[in-house]
């Protein structure tokens, strides 16, 4: 339900993201082009990894239990014991879109949205998650397991991005799931990201622009 938005509300939206990919515009929050747009959008994201000597992006189109971040860190790990480079010359791109959105959901919207039943996300008793299991490690986790989450990531300097597109559909399908007011709780969905999360246009976008920067394409599932 959360892949699929409608095809007219899709080819409308992705007929904006495309007029921004031509430079006559970019995908505000809203959906709507407005002038001077492209100073809504942080891009300072390809400045950060054009200094490093290793870049790869990855797709997270789908939970997966976390596989992208475990890509993530394994990536790392393996750059840096082979060719002893630092983290800081390793740029990971987390693309978050689609089904993997949730993972840069903070705990707030977790707990307040039914966002562990909507991701099949459980506890110990088979309970919807009301926390970001997929942020921060669960207590009593391994060093190992806290390795592939996102905060930890992130202190490595990956890169977390979500699609704007993604993160209004999760924001609308929340808001009807929960009885609210969609404008409402997708104010809410934004100003409760984790903690570093960058909004872009769209996904695709993303994708393409860190490609063209030079980083490798790899899939999160």
């Amino acid at each position: 339900m959360h892949d699929h938005p409608n095809r007219r509300a899709f080819i409308s939206q992705l007929g904006l993201a495309s007029a921004a990919v031509a430079g006559s515009g970019v995908l505000p929050r809203d959906s709507q082009l407005v002038q001077g747009a492209r100073d809504i959008w942080d891009m300072s994201w390809l400045e950060a990894i054009k200094g490093a000597s290793y870049r790869a992006v990855i797709d997270v189109s789908t939970l997966e239990d976390g596989y992208a971040l475990h890509l993530a860190s394994m990536l790392m790990d393996q750059v840096h014991e082979v060719h002893g480079t630092p983290d800081d010359k390793i740029k990971i791109v987390l693309v978050h879109r689609r089904g993997g959105t949730p993972i840069v959901f903070n705990d707030t919207l977790w707990e307040r949205f039914p966002v562990g039943e909507q991701t099949k996300q459980t506890d110990e008793t088979k309970a919807p998650l009301r926390r970001n299991p997929f942020y921060t490690p669960r207590p009593g986790a391994s060093a190992e397991h806290a390795a592939t989450r996102l905060a930890m990531l992130q202190k490595r300097g990956v890169i977390a991005l979500v699609c704007n597109i993604a993160a209004n559909n999760w924001a609308s399908s929340l808001a009807e799931a929960a009885k609210r007011d969609v404008a409402e709780v997708k104010k809410e969905v934004f100003s409760n990201l984790t903690p570093g999360t960058i909004v872009v246009p769209s996904g695709v976008f993303a994708l393409m622009r860190a490609q063209n920067a030079g980083c490798a394409y790899m899939r999160g599932v």
